[in-house]
């Protein structure tokens, strides 16, 4: 089987507001528009102040946020599981948008490591904010005094 997809991560991103702002739709374009990923799904999920939960695709989306002329190769990649799952996390009053991103830079290298009979043994993602913590950790150890 041909692989037609490189690795998808799943991400999350809750606010503290019923909307996402517009400025981070902003930057997932731009990002997607870069050709280093590609948006293959996006839903938004809501819970009101009341508890109430709301799970919208993108084909729900209307006008509300820019995304939604944005193509997307694998809509429904996000399930109705997986949405319900992030929104039981989730404070009353958030806004959650959900993306599911492809590393398209990584295609070439999956389909060779798929003719060479590779095995994955390790994929682990470090959120950035532990990359910020240890590089800035390091600067300050090499400025230091041995």
């Amino acid at each position: 089987m041909q692989p037609s997809f490189g690795p998808v991560e799943l991400v999350a991103l809750a606010f503290d507001t019923p909307r996402i702002p517009p400025s981070v739709t902003r930057a997932v374009l731009d990002v997607a528009a870069g050709g280093a990923v590609t948006l293959l799904d996006l839903a938004v999920v809501r819970r009101g102040e009341d508890g109430e939960i709301a799970l919208l695709e993108a084909h729900e989306l209307g006008d509300e946020i820019d995304l939604v002329t944005v193509e997307l190769p694998a809509a429904g990649l996000t399930g109705d599981e997986d949405l319900r799952e992030i929104a039981a996390a989730v404070d009353p009053g958030t806004s959650v948008l959900v993306l599911a991103i492809e590393h398209t830079w990584s295609r070439a290298l999956v389909q060779a490591a798929v003719d060479a009979d590779a095995e994955v043994i390790l994929h682990e993602r470090v959120p950035a904010t532990t990359v910020n913590e240890v590089a800035a950790q390091a600067e300050t150890a090499a400025g230091s005094p041995a």
